[in-house]
Order: structure tokens, then C-alpha cells, then sequence
């Protein structure tokens, strides 16, 4: 559980019993944050020049992956597309086909930089599927990274205490 004025982490509970598993599933299961990695696509977005208002379009999107392969083609949720839209609409609405636009348009590399200077990702693939949250990561690390919203733009690393002792143990 995060602290959300502070980003510091005030609890953490990787599993329901220690004894049966020692697998901390928020410190090391790898999982694919999908849509809740959009956000910092967006927050990239205002950064370069975007603005609530900008228009996106929200519509079919195909690319090549490469010969003799299958073309990406993204969905909204309920497979709809609904044309031209705001960016803060593509965001309350999670609508996928804009944040890949979005992306494409600022460049993988620029995900790619602010993901690891996040700690979300230390080597994700360049591709653009990342946009939609495809590379693995912890729930830690991108909880912590959730912190730059609630902290004025500032990376919280977060402190793990795993014992506290008064002094009669």
C-alpha cells in the first residue's frame, strides 16, 4: 500500500502466508502492467508538447512486424473506434489506439528512456507494444514510479523495513 502524499510505501504484502511460499509476488513476480503503464506515456505526452486538448486519432492501426510475421493490430477495449479525440479523453477513456499514436509519434526511445529512469523497466524490447504496458515488471517498481504524480515530478525509492524491534527484541 502506498502513501499518496508522500509515494513512500506503507505496507507490503507479496503473498497470504510466508511459511507455505517465500515468493514475494510484489518484489519479484514479473507481470505486464497493461494499461496502468499508460499514464506515464501521457505524462511523456504534456512534456513534449501535447495538451489536454490536442487531438488524437482514435482509429484502426496497423503495423509490420517484419516478414513472414503477423501485423499488429491493436484494439480498443470493445473493439469500437471513435475518430478524432482529445488526449485527456484518450486517457480517462484508456482508449488504446491513441496511446499508441501518441507514441509512435514521440518515438520509442523516448519511452523507453523515461521507463528505466522511472525504474519501471531495466531492458524493455523496443517495441511498440510497450506504449500499452507489454514488458514485464514488478508491481513494486511501478508503484514506485507512481510516486512522480503524487510527489511533484519526483522519483520516491522506497524503503523496505522488514523488522521493527524495541529494545527487549
Amino acid at each position: 500500500v502506498m502513501d499518496p502524499y508522500t509515494g513512500r510505501v506503507l505496507a507490503l504484502s507479496g503473498g497470504f502466508s510466508f511459511k507455505k511460499s517465500e515468493f514475494n509476488r510484489a518484489t519479484q513476480a514479473l507481470r505486464q502492467p497493461g494499461s496502468a503503464f499508460k499514464p506515464f506515456i501521457y505524462a511523456l505526452a504534456l512534456e513534449n508538447g501535447y495538451s489536454p486538448n490536442s487531438i488524437i486519432l482514435d482509429a484502426p492501426f496497423v503495423e509490420s512486424q517484419g516478414i513472414g510475421l503477423k501485423d499488429w493490430k491493436p484494439e480498443n477495449y470493445g473493439k469500437k473506434f471513435y475518430g478524432p479525440s482529445t488526449l485527456r479523453v484518450g486517457l480517462e477513456k484508456s482508449r488504446n489506439l491513441m496511446t499508441v499514436r501518441i507514441a509512435q509519434d514521440l518515438g520509442i526511445s523516448k519511452i523507453i528512456d523515461l521507463s528505466k529512469d522511472l525504474g519501471i523497466y531495466d531492458n524493455p524490447e523496443e517495441l511498440l507494444s510497450i506504449s500499452l504496458g507489454s514488458a514485464e515488471t514488478t508491481l513494486l517498481k511501478l508503484t514506485s514510479a507512481y510516486s512522480v504524480f503524487v510527489n511533484g515530478g519526483k522519483l520516491v525509492n522506497p524503503i523496505l523495513i522488514d523488522r521493527i524491534q524495541d529494545s527487549e527484541g
